[in-house]
């Protein structure tokens, strides 16, 4: 009996804790191209932030890859053409495809960053 108690116990540990944040967002995969993002894209300490309605969390193989949830991501253009896009596009809501990684120095405004490939408005 005790034995089944300590199975029973010790499953229901094993089933909780795989329903943390990061499971249950289905977390982007760090450093991977085509990541999606859309939200409202301000500009704060001169940078370029995406404020997104819902949260995204990150997973990779760094350290700085594990970020359990943000609804903000830190964004720079891939070039100057991309970088031209979101000074015009500052302020509104956009659709963003590039590549995510976890933040990994003080310059960094988000705990995600996003190398941004391509932007348009929705």
């Amino acid at each position: 009996m005790t034995k089944t108690i300590l199975a029973v116990v010790l499953g229901i540990g094993v089933i909780a804790g795989g329903w943390g944040p990061s499971w249950a967002a289905g977390c982007a995969v760090a450093n991977a191209d085509g990541a999606v993002a859309e939200g409202r894209l301000i500009v704060r300490d001169d940078a370029f932030i995406l404020k997104m309605p819902q949260g995204l969390c990150l997973e990779g193989d760094d350290e700085f890859d594990q970020v359990e949830g943000t609804t903000e991501l830190h964004v720079f253009g891939a070039d100057d053409a991309v970088h031209g896009a979101l000074v015009k596009l500052a302020g509104q809501d956009v659709h963003l495809r590039g590549r995510l990684m976890g933040a990994h120095t003080q310059h960094h405004k988000a705990p995600i960053i996003m190398e941004v490939v391509e932007v348009a408005a929705p």
